[in-house]
């Protein structure tokens, strides 16, 4: 027990010095190098419980310089810091000199009140000027005065979720302060000599927003250590009672690598993958004037021309602003490699063959388990470079949202935890969304019940490969048990409904490592909310659960009688749910942190789940409530009222698309007839624009919206169900033809899916995919699509690039930042992989 006499003592000679600005004593380490090196003594016992006699003896140094100087000493006028170790640990003090502490008035922006901060870089690289994954900014803010868990604490910055900050933050009779502790990686057993990355700041608001930027390190002259570590100082451990003192070695700061150079497009609009011998082949040039233009078809290996003509001048395209000139080689079929000359402009080298999609049929399938959560990721699965650890373990135990969103809105919350563990990452970000969860897991359950035979056990080389059941049921179970976790249990209000999302309380960083853990459901006394919670139930998310485990009940029906009716009690009692709370709709909240997902019209679900209950049952009610339903005579989507046939907030088509494709004996010939002809009426639609629009893609300007290849792709899935209705060729055509804008037969010559084609998309909107190995991020795994061109301005790199100024076809970005361009998501990647795995088995 330390005594009370003895720590006021000490208490008042370290804040005399501190105050007075004068060196502490020496003895456990010599003192610093003024602004570029800090010794940190181990082993020291450290307790963090806001006493400050233990720490006597260790150097404490005193800042007060920066870009922003305090115009009042007693207000942030100065910070003093002191660092130690043991074993195991790195311990930092830190005490700002406040007399007036402003916390809570900037929400998550800490960084424009009064907050301390440190870096650490432990990664053995003090040159880097990128932050690599075990480098860390950690912010602390004197809102967690008084609170006695120490491992709950507002903690801002960058990656220090994956080192945690256990911290005491207390008062002073200056100001406030804190004493904290970081786990060391086992790679860094602390020894004399051995040096780390270390930065001290402080942030100091006098009345409201910053006015004070203090900082130790002299190598950082305008706040850029957030963003550059090479800016940090150095820690050096010293061995308490050693004689020789290290010195901090000269580290050569990395230049910035210049980046590769992107490759051009190619000139020539042409599928990068290839053709099927037996489908329509067209390849363009975007070249005013009627008159046509010599090509010719080359082998690829030999140069040996094999086929010549002349082109036709296609239609002036409004969308993408081009005239081009059309070379139409449909009828040559020789498998192959080739390349295609139009005039004097070469395209890149493409395929002729009937299994030009294999690779992508399960390249686009393997992007679901790259994208789990909750189980680690081995190099045998998923590749090398996209092996990982577990992410989000403590996704197990997370609080449902309560206090105060940001439109002010008021939440109760719930009073049990919810077992959010598993599923997919929707996107580019960490959150897992029940109603985007849904249409991605009804498409792949459809693309089996379609083509059944096409889908193997081991075809996707998952860790379930080998237990007898096809791939892509296994993985779609994956996300479909997380949404049955997501509902509530019997005995619990509102039982039956399932929770909408679950994710971060505030956006992680671009890009930004993949935590194992993540401290949750942190409640602070001034109603701010950290960590990973669920989110408000809803009806769509229980409507879309309701759909997907009827129809997950009839696929796995005589492969897991169990889970299957396990899936079938968890639909109706989500039907009933729904029934009793039928207009619980999804709102803004938090508004941060995660997509919201807003969805102010649920009749399209629960015709939906209608349906797939039905189909699965045949139970009368279903029936009745489809024919009494509103949307039945003129299905959303398929009457040409959306931008596309279907999406997550648009489920309509679905249920539509089940009813005429599988045998429901319970519905009635002139009802499915009705739904069949609504189904074809779109197609034609569909096929129609295909044809008139200058490179293949089914939608109008309508479908350029955020995240339109998957616009035209859900189309085209709508065009392969009414071929599979009329076998009419015009259907196929058209989803071939889909095919070949998606990969590359478009205006901007880009193949939207990354791994494939001479143009792919390289940097997609992806935290971990972010395409920096020397950062830790891995560049796209092969078969993943982007979201494409947006006729609105949804971002700020959109903004900035002035796309404003392009047609509508040609405003996409293929850069990190373009998230509503080039960000991709499991609902998109689901009807690539339905479209790409139907044309491999039609082909054949």
């Amino acid at each position: 027990m330390k005594r009370a006499v003895l720590a006021i003592l000490i208490f008042s000679f370290l804040f005399g010095a501190l105050w007075a600005q004068q060196p502490a004593p020496s003895g456990l380490a010599p003192p610093e190098i003024a602004g570029k090196a800090v010794y940190v003594p181990f082993p020291v016992a450290i307790t963090l419980d806001g006493k400050l006699d233990d720490w006597a003896g260790v150097p404490i140094q005193t800042v007060d310089r920066g870009p922003m100087i305090s115009k009042d000493p007693a207000k942030n006028g100065s910070f003093s810091f002191a660092v130690a170790a043991d074993d195991k640990n790195f311990y930092v003090l830190m005490l700002a000199k406040d007399r007036n502490i402003l916390a809570g008035a900037h929400g998550a922006d800490t960084w424009n009140e009064d907050s301390l901060e440190f870096y650490l870089n432990l990664s053995g690289n003090l040159g880097t000027r990128k932050y690599l994954r075990d480098i860390i900014q950690y912010r602390v803010t004197p809102s967690d005065i008084g609170n006695e868990d120490l491992s709950k604490i507002h903690v801002s910055g960058s990656n220090y979720a994956l080192h945690p900050l256990k911290a005491k933050i207390f008062k002073t009779d200056e100001g406030w302060g804190f004493e904290g502790s970081v786990e060391l990686p086992t790679k860094l057993t602390p020894a004399h000599g051995l040096e780390i990355g270390f930065q001290a700041q402080l942030n100091g608001a006098s009345t409201k927003d910053r006015d004070v930027k203090l900082i130790w390190s002299l190598a950082d002259t305008s706040d850029n250590s957030w963003q550059d570590p090479s800016l940090f100082g150095r820690a050096l451990f010293f061995k308490t009672g050693s004689a020789d003192i290290p010195k901090p070695s000269v580290v050569a700061i990395e230049e910035p690598k210049p980046k590769p150079k992107a490759p051009a497009a190619p000139l020539v609009a042409i599928d990068q993958v290839g053709y099927f011998p037996k489908a329509r082949k067209l390849a363009s040039i975007a070249a005013f004037g009627s008159g046509s233009l010599p090509w010719t078809l080359a082998d690829a290996t030999s140069g040996k021309v094999v086929a010549s003509g002349s082109t036709s001048a296609g239609p002036y395209d409004l969308l993408s602003g081009d005239a081009p000139q059309i070379a139409d080689f449909s009828s040559f079929s020789r498998s192959g490699s080739y390349y295609i000359v139009i005039d004097d402009r070469k395209s890149p080298v493409f395929k002729i063959g009937d299994d030009i999609l294999s690779g992508l049929a399960v390249d686009s399938l393997k992007y679901f388990y790259r994208s789990r959560s909750g189980i680690a990721l081995d190099a045998k699965y998923a590749g090398a470079a996209w092996a990982r650890d577990a992410g989000h373990l403590t996704d197990s135990k997370v609080a449902v949202f309560a206090g105060r969103d940001a439109a002010g809105e008021e939440w109760p919350g719930f009073d049990f935890l919810v077992d959010g563990s598993g599923g997919w990452y929707d996107a580019g970000d960490y959150g897992k969304y029940v109603v985007n969860g849904g249409i991605a897991v009804w498409s792949l359950q459809d693309a089996y019940e379609r083509e059944g035979a096409a889908f193997g056990d081991g075809q996707l080389g998952i860790p379930e490969s080998g237990n007898g059941r096809p791939d892509i049921l296994d993985e779609a179970r994956w996300e479909l048990e997380f949404m049955l976790r997501m509902q509530i249990p019997e005995g619990q209000t509102l039982a039956g409904m399932c929770f909408h999302k679950l994710h971060d309380r505030k956006w992680a960083a671009m890009p930004c490592a993949l935590p194992s853990e993540v401290d949750n459901n942190v409640q602070g006394k001034d109603g701010w909310s950290w960590g990973r919670f669920a989110y408000e139930p809803t009806t769509a998310a229980t409507l879309n659960l309701a759909a997907c485990a009827a129809q997950a009940s009839r696929v796995w029906a005589k492969l897991d009688g169990e889970f299957s009716a396990r899936c079938l009690a968890a639909a109706k009692s989500a039907w009933k749910a729904a029934l009793a709370n039928p207009a619980v709709l999804a709102k803004d909240v938090p508004g941060d942190g995660g997509g919201d997902y807003i969805d102010g019209t649920v009749s399209d679900e629960f015709f939906w789940a209608a349906s797939e209950l039905l189909a699965t049952t045949g139970e009368v009610e279903y029936l009745q409530f489809i024919e009494s339903s509103p949307g039945w005579k003129a299905i959303p989507g398929l009457d040409g009222s959306k931008e596309s046939a279907m999406s997550w907030a648009n489920t309509a088509a679905l249920g539509a698309i089940t009813l005429v494709s599988s045998p429901v004996s319970a519905l009635p010939a002139k009802d499915r007839d009705y739904l069949a002809a609504q189904i074809l009426s779109a197609a034609d639609r569909y096929a129609e624009r295909s044809n008139a629009n200058a490179y293949g893609a089914p939608m109008g300007v309508e479908g350029y919206v955020w995240g339109s290849n998957s616009c035209a792709l859900n189309d085209a899935i709508v065009l392969a169900v009414a071929y599979g209705l009329s076998g009419k060729s015009a259907y196929r055509e058209a989803v071939a033809r889909t095919m070949d804008y998606v990969l590359g037969c478009n205006a901007l010559r880009k193949c939207f899916v990354t791994g494939y084609g001479a143009y792919p998309v390289e940097h997609p909107h992806h935290r971990l995919w972010a395409n920096d190995p020397d950062s830790g991020y891995p560049a796209p795994p092969p078969g993943v699509l982007a979201g494409g061109p947006d006729k609105s301005l949804e971002d700020p790199e959109m903004k900035a690039a002035g796309l404003s100024g392009l047609p509508i076809a040609k405003r996409y970005l293929d850069t990190i930042g373009s998230f509503a361009t080039n960000e991709v998501a499991i609902n998109w990647n689901a009807s690539l992989a339905w479209v790409a795995n139907w044309l491999e088995s039609s082909y054949r």
